[in-house]
């Protein structure tokens, strides 16, 4: 993220150091990339850079409207990211609602 967005990737309580999320897409030939996925908080207006190279455009989108847009526009794994999020978000929320300690 320093790299990329000039931003420092802080660990989330949900996750950690952990990917929240891994996957596994074919390149050329024998070629496989594996890709780890991290939780990061960051307020959009906290992302004023990025690196050009790397990418065209960056823009916030909420959840919804990720799933709104085509997947042909977004990286091939971004729905299934989003739904899991999603549902450990509804489950963690969940748990709190339940426990009468928090």
């Amino acid at each position: 993220m320093l790299e990329e967005l000039r931003i420092e990737a802080v660990p989330t309580r949900m996750c950690g150091t952990r990917p929240f999320f891994v996957t596994r897409s074919r390149g050329q030939g024998e070629h496989t990339d594996v890709s780890l996925w991290y939780l990061v908080p960051a307020r959009s207006d906290a992302i004023t850079w990025h690196d050009s190279g790397e990418f065209g455009a960056i823009r916030w989108l909420a959840l919804d409207q990720v799933l709104a847009e085509p997947i042909r526009t977004l990286d091939p794994h971004m729905h299934r990211f989003t739904r899991k999020l999603q549902h450990d978000f509804r489950c963690a929320r969940s748990e709190v609602d339940a426990d009468p300690q928090t």
